[in-house]
Order: structure tokens, then sequence, then C-alpha cells
């Protein structure tokens, strides 16, 4: 745990969380404090990891159970008929807080966040043969 890691000291009770929604004994979730959308949680390994290069497997297994327990508990309480889940992995994904964490936004269709509208100006399609080159870099 880094000296002043403000989720860390959430998950280990120390900073008081009014604002918490569910945890497990490796994990934790709670409403985020600057909401991209009403109902907009975090959920966190109680266990320090700076990204998901850094996080064990058994806690980011936690994690995710719980990123499912909670969309469902979102959808249900708040009547929402999707949800994305978005995690910031390391400095060059702008992730700020360095402590891993994963955003649920709950989602309805008629809203007026238009990510597949911003994705379409991203994509650029890969010749096959590129791809296969890039696999065979990955895979070393």
């Amino acid at each position: 745990m880094g000296a002043s890691c403000l989720f860390c000291e959430m998950a280990n009770g120390r900073s008081k969380l009014p604002h918490a929604l569910a945890e497990s004994d490796r994990a934790l979730a709670f409403l985020d404090i600057n909401p991209i959308r009403r109902g907009h949680a975090l959920v966190i390994p109680k266990a320090h990891a700076l990204d998901l290069s850094d996080v064990p497997t058994e806690d980011l297994a936690a994690v995710m159970e719980l990123v499912t327990k909670v969309a469902a508990r979102l959808r249900h309480r708040l009547g929402t008929t999707g949800e994305n889940v978005f995690v910031a992995s390391g400095p060059g994904s702008e992730q700020s807080v360095f402590h891993l964490h994963v955003h649920i936004i709950p989602r309805r269709r008629d809203d007026d966040l238009r990510w597949n509208d911003w994705w379409q100006t991203k994509v650029r399609p890969a010749p096959l043969p590129e791809l296969a080159r890039l696999a065979q870099e990955i895979r070393g």
C-alpha cells in the first residue's frame, strides 16, 4: 500500500464510507464521488494493486464477481437497462488513481452518452495479415 492511498484507506476502514454499496473479503464497491451517471460505482480490490499488471488473479476474480453483483443491483434498483464497465490501467491509459478500480456506469438506451459515436471516430480497420503479424509479435 502506498503511504497515501485513499482507496486502501477506504478498503481498510480507516476512511468513513457512507456511500459503500457492497463488499466481500477481497473487494469493495462504492459510489464514485465524480459520477458520469447517477449510480456510477467503483469496485476495488481491498489489497493494494496499482493496475491490471499488479493484481493477483484471486483479487481480480473477487473484483469482477462484485462488479456483476453491483451491476445487477443497479439495474434492479435504478431501472437501468445496461452498463459500461471500464478500467483504466496504467499511466498510458489516463489512470489517475493508482489503485486498480473498475467503473460501473449505469446506462439507459435513451441516455445522452454516445460512446459508440466516439468509438466509431477512433476505429481503423486492420487487414488480416497485419493482425496476424501483430498477434505473432505479442505471442513472442
